[in-house]
């Protein structure tokens, strides 16, 4: 399964301007197929409509995501990297094919993963991973 992951032009700017800290409260929610990377989008309100829905068939997901830390960054001489604690779903079952990271109180967006498929959870533990700088996704105790 691959996954290509894309930090927004935007949270670059924010995080140079001091707009975006690691400090900040942030969140991942799930998208459909349709909730694709735009380059030109800066709030989690533009992409909102893509995410999946927090109702029945759908057990697990509660709308706007769940929380994870963001940072803080570090550096070296051949890489520079910002982690991202996992992002967890209990019991879950849903179908998505994107996510998105973001700070919850602005809603300025950050980061962007796409799978190459839609991943189907049908009942369970469900954890993505999206440490610097490769993200992975896997279903727990699988």
């Amino acid at each position: 399964m691959a996954i290509t992951a894309k930090f927004y032009p935007s949270a670059a700017a924010a995080m140079f301007n001091s707009d975006l800290n690691s400090g900040d409260s942030f969140k991942m929610a799930l998208l459909s197929s349709s909730g694709t990377f735009n380059a030109a989008h800066t709030l989690f309100s533009q992409v909102e409509g893509n995410q999946i829905s927090a109702s029945a068939p759908n057990v697990g997901y509660t709308a706007g995501g769940v929380a994870v830390t963001v940072g803080p960054a570090t550096s070296d001489s051949s890489k520079a990297e910002f982690p991202i604690t996992a992002a967890l779903w209990t019991g879950a079952t849903f179908t998505f094919q994107n996510a998105v990271v973001y700070e919850t109180a602005g809603g300025k967006l950050l980061m962007h993963l796409a799978f190459d498929a839609e991943q189907d959870v049908a009942g369970q533990d469900y954890q993505i991973n999206a440490p610097s700088p490769a993200p992975k996704a896997t279903p727990v105790g699988i």
